[in-house]
């Protein structure tokens, strides 16, 4: 910091430089001819060399001034960038979240996001994992589904309480009173992961019946291949109801029985706990609580 010249001097200088006159770089920058007279002979005197020939015709650069241009001119250009940077960094968010709840969920309720924060640059990403340690270092907000002490290093927020609901093709008829022998000859569908493999025995045993035998199964990888293979009418499927909530409201799917269980585990929204602090990222926070409470709200 001992050898910068007088910064105020220096948009003065490379405004000169462009339009080699100094009356238009004043009108440039809104000041008197006398004033950017006076920060170029501050600045020349400061370097003790000449920037320019001045004669009463006409100003060119010398060579140390045009030596001078190009190193001012390249400094500005990475104190631009980098202070563009920033700006764009302050209001990116980055969110993570499991992949059937931001297909089914989140990407169709993006839009109202954005439309109420459209400065919010919003990087949207999926995870399967509960080790949040693995997922990118530059990650703000993630959902995460558990039991809400798996994560002792960030700030955790509870956020759903969803419940296990039974869905088939609307055409499916009537359940009949005796599900055991339904579900015995039903096809019923599975999602063949550790995280879903637990919905259909918690929601068989609080409803006290059987659960459905290795014979009529239907697996499927994802919650989301599951739920198009229930509305393509190739089984009944027991899910969670905000994965489903839109395509039973379009008449997709329906709920085959007015019965639910809530589910073992919740939905959490954590984030890192130096980042809480960032208003983009409470702003997201207040939105995921705000319009999940609205939407309970008008279902119940």
């Amino acid at each position: 910091m001992k050898h910068l010249p007088p910064l105020k001097s220096l948009p003065v200088f490379l405004s000169v430089c462009k339009h080699l006159n100094f009356s238009k770089a004043a009108n440039e920058l809104c000041v008197t001819h006398s004033a950017v007279s006076q920060s170029i002979q501050s600045l020349e005197s400061y370097l003790g060399k000449r920037l320019f020939h001045r004669t009463t015709r006409q100003m060119t650069l010398t060579e140390d001034g045009k030596r001078y241009q190009r190193a001012i001119q390249e400094g500005i250009n990475i104190i631009e960038q980098a202070t563009l940077r920033e700006l764009t960094s302050q209001q990116q968010i980055s969110i993570s979240i499991i992949p059937s709840l931001g297909l089914k969920w989140l990407i169709p309720r993006m839009p109202a996001l954005q439309e109420k924060y459209p400065d919010i640059d919003l990087r949207f990403s999926t995870h399967s994992t509960l080790a949040l340690e693995l997922l990118p270092h530059s990650l703000d907000i993630a959902i995460c589904y558990g039991e809400g002490n798996e994560w002792p290093e960030y700030n955790v927020v509870p956020w759903n309480e969803d419940r296990l609901v039974l869905v088939g093709s609307p055409s499916k008829k009537p359940l009949p009173d005796d599900l055991n022998n339904y579900f015995a000859e039903q096809p019923t569908i599975w999602v063949d992961r550790s995280l879903r493999d637990s919905d259909w025995t918690h929601w068989c045993q609080s409803l006290g019946v059987d659960v459905p035998n290795n014979t009529k199964r239907r697996y499927f990888q994802s919650s989301v291949q599951a739920i198009e293979a229930a509305i393509a009418g190739l089984g009944v499927f027991v899910t969670h109801r905000m994965f489903v909530n839109d395509e039973i409201k379009a008449g997709l799917l329906a709920e085959l029985t007015s019965h639910s269980v809530l589910s073992r585990c919740s939905y959490f929204i954590v984030s890192k706990k130096e980042k809480q602090n960032r208003q983009e990222v409470q702003n997201v926070i207040a939105w995921l609580q705000d319009t999940l409470k609205q939407e309970k709200s008008v279902t119940s």
